[in-house]
């Protein structure tokens, strides 16, 4: 089935994935945990990671995809293996919804925040820019920064209780 793939080799450059996702040609995040892309949309940004489907109708408008980690594109091989790259797309969706939850700007910034330092090294989630991170949970770059700022305040108090601890 390879044959019929418009790519025959995994993408792994930002450039070709998103020249990729602009043929309509369904593919597959290939990667392990911690691995996964953004893609951004128009007016909002989604979180595809290992094993989701990607492409297809549902990224044709895509403007931008940020990779985080090593992460590649693959076709999917089956009807089964499609079957299933829908279904991780579906949990990755429902995983960034988790975030959504509540009504309250700030607390969706938190949780986005929260999940994503759980999922991916901070060191990555760190180097997002904001305006990308908050298109995951509808609220301004304005209060992913605030909510960053918090957490660096308490980074800061933390580092400077446990020097005191140790004299």
């Amino acid at each position: 089935m390879t044959e019929l793939a418009l790519i025959r080799k995994p993408c792994t450059q930002p450039t070709e994935i998103l020249s990729q996702l602009h043929t309509g040609q369904l593919l597959r995040v290939n990667g392990d945990r911690g691995n996964a892309i953004i893609i951004c949309h128009r007016h909002h940004a989604e979180l595809a990671g290992p094993g989701a489907a990607v492409g297809g109708p549902f990224d044709l408008d895509c403007s931008r995809i940020i990779p985080l980690g090593n992460v590649s594109l693959v076709y999917p091989e089956s009807r089964i293996a499609r079957k299933t790259a829908y279904q991780f797309r579906q949990r990755w969706i429902l995983f960034t919804q988790h975030a959504m939850k509540s009504y309250v700007p700030l607390q969706r910034a938190e949780q986005i925040l929260i999940l994503l330092d759980k999922y991916f090294d901070p060191k990555i989630v760190d180097q997002l820019p904001d305006e990308i991170i908050s298109q995951l949970v509808g609220v301004f770059p304005k209060t992913i920064g605030m909510v960053r700022q918090s957490w660096q305040g308490n980074r800061e108090e933390e580092i400077e209780r446990e020097l005191a601890i140790s004299k």
